[in-house]
């Protein structure tokens, strides 16, 4: 019996995770008890993998170890090498999400190994695939790829009964998308999108360590961006003032003996007001505002139609973005929603959505979505089409269609007897091909011979349920056809790179059972210890001596790691206590 699937939120910045419980989204902690968790992963010099909070932590002792932010990355040739070891973004997005499983399984009691993973609204073909690809090395079966914005108005929809026109304004820590979403009847329909995968919080602190350098390099003439792990103290003095003047005026960064001289260590001490952030950031604020009029525009609607702003991404918590958004659509965002939850939970709606269907399907084998979960219409922001001859760039599939979908499109040769053709595919809006994203390569072979022009070649594009694209070419004269799912050539696992980094994967997940199997027996032993320690006291009798005995063989043998020494003689000194407990000293 397959596990249960759950709804995840794969952010640049943090993630977060929940699953449906009673007909409501639940968010899940993970084993710190923390809501969500930082997208950072350190590969320490034991080789182990921290992930989370503890990676966090291990940034500036160990900089050349850990990565932050590796979703910008996704879907490039990007590698982050570590002891000479160079790892993909999927690898390391896998490492967080195979984290974030064992802590579900563990809260849960249950196997995990099915899941929907949000992405930014405005990724590519191949960054979606990149998803993909991380959580099955994670081994999660990806059911479905779903929009962050969309993702966040069914969380906040779909218990509301009136119709209503949604503005989703993500600007997370690594990306930003703006969405119009239309909610009719518990339709929600995307009718535009825009954005840009290269804007976010992690730009907002940038600024504020460029600053911090400055002015440190004003004072005392030294510039601290010298040394890696010292910029992830800046780093992260950064992102915590960044999140206190959300709510104050004012935040006083001090950070002691950042840097060395002859005379002693010196100490960063400044203040940081929030008229000062907002100079630093107000231009980068400022330019997500011509994308939400532009998409607003695209869903054939003025700002005064939308009906509710929801935000989503913990950046929209500062003010200075939240009166951008005002100065947008002339009304209040909501407030009631969590900016940094909000995501994981649509995730885990359309998690219940797949599993309805499951149960759906095995128990009546019809083919059509349960009547009581929501309806969800997608749109891409992209064209897709193939380049033709002269660089031309033939759209079969234009941008802001709804999807899943299908297009076709006739094409032919350009020379007598040609026997084969091959379609470029690309992602873009540029007239000419080869300016816009090539995707991959579709080619048809073992055409008959024929004067050019005579040959009728159909080309068709297929657009799934997770915006990915499948591609076929078919000679209508001869009936050759073929297909491929299309994926960012260039930057694409191919199986076996695929089954190594999931082999990986797993003997991660075999070192942390050991490990956390011998870390409970450490702590059983350790406890067993204490407890005969208590009973002997000083007592000479001959009964505590021989317990006393056995404790100094069990501790040599913690110290030793000694894990069969660890089990006998833990069975010895449970005895020993029995013993003890009808001795009277």
């Amino acid at each position: 019996m397959a596990g249960r699937i759950v709804g995840i939120d794969l952010g640049t910045t943090n993630s977060c995770m929940a699953i449906m419980d009673s007909g409501k989204s639940v968010i899940i902690p993970n084993s710190l008890g923390d809501r969500v968790t930082p997208s950072v992963v350190c590969v320490d010099e034991e080789k182990e993998i921290l992930v989370g909070k503890t990676a966090k932590r291990a940034a500036a002792l160990n900089p050349d170890r850990t990565v932050f932010s590796i979703k910008r990355h996704m879907g490039t040739n990007y590698r982050v090498t570590i002891d000479g070891k160079p790892y993909t973004p999927q690898e390391i997005s896998a490492m967080i999400l195979q984290r974030l499983k064992w802590d579900l399984e563990e809260y849960l009691g249950d196997e995990v190994d099915q899941a929907v993973i949000t992405v930014p609204a405005y990724f590519t073909d191949a960054q979606r695939q990149a998803t993909r690809d991380a959580g099955e090395i994670a081994g999660l079966t990806v059911r479905r790829i779903i929009d962050e914005p969309t993702a966040a108005a069914i969380a906040y929809g779909v218990d509301k009964e009136e119709d209503q026109i949604l503005m989703v304004y993500d600007l997370g820590g690594g990306t930003f998308d703006v969405s119009i979403i239309e909610v009719i009847g518990g339709v929600f329909q995307v009718l535009a999108i825009k954005g840009n995968n290269m804007l976010g919080g992690d730009d907002f602190d940038q600024r504020i360590v460029e600053w911090l350098v400055e002015d440190f390099k004003q004072k005392h003439g030294i510039d601290l961006l010298q040394d890696r792990g010292t910029y992830y103290k800046l780093r992260n003095a950064a992102e915590q003032a960044k999140i206190e003047l959300s709510n104050q005026q004012k935040s006083n960064i001090l950070l002691e003996a950042i840097a060395m001289t002859d005379s002693g260590p010196l100490t960063l001490d400044v203040d940081l007001t929030r008229a000062k952030l907002e100079s630093l950031i107000g231009d980068l604020v400022e330019s997500t505002e011509k994308p939400s009029l532009q998409a607003i525009e695209d869903a054939g609607l003025t700002p005064s139609d939308i009906t509710t702003v929801i935000l989503v991404g913990g950046s929209t918590r500062i003010p200075l973005v939240q009166q951008s958004i005002q100065k947008v659509v002339s009304k209040e965002p909501r407030r009631d929603v969590n900016p940094d939850e909000v995501v994981a939970m649509g995730a885990a709606y359309q998690s219940s959505l797949l599993a309805s269907l499951d149960d759906e399907l095995e128990s009546s084998a019809a083919d059509r979505v349960p009547s009581d979960t929501p309806v969800i219409v997608h749109l891409t922001p992209f064209s897709l089409g193939v380049g033709l001859v002269n660089d031309q760039y033939g759209i079969l599939i234009e941008r802001n269609s709804t999807y899943p979908t299908e297009a076709k499109d006739y094409f032919t040769t350009t020379r007598d007897f040609q026997n084969a053709i091959s379609f470029p595919i690309y992602e873009g809006e540029e007239q000419v091909a080869s300016t816009n994203t090539f995707l991959d390569m579709l080619r048809i072979d073992g055409l008959p011979a024929a004067p050019r022009g005579i040959p009728r070649i159909e080309v068709t594009f297929r657009l799934n349920h997770d915006r990915i694209l499948e591609a076929t070419a078919k000679d209508l004269t001869s009936g050759i056809e073929v297909t491929v799912t299309v994926v960012a050539t260039d930057n694409r696992l191919n199986d076996q790179e695929k089954g190594r980094m999931a082999r990986e994967a797993r003997q991660r997940v075999t070192r942390l059972l050991e490990q956390r199997v011998k870390e409970t027996l450490f702590n059983q032993a350790e406890s067993l210890i204490f407890r005969a320690e208590k009973m002997i006291g000083d007592n000479e009798d001959p009964t505590a001596m021989e317990t006393r005995n056995i404790v100094d063989s069990l501790q040599k043998a913690l110290d030793n790691s000694d894990t069969s020494q660890i089990n006998s003689l833990m069975a010895k000194l449970t005895e020993q206590i029995a013993k003890l407990e009808a001795v009277e000293f």
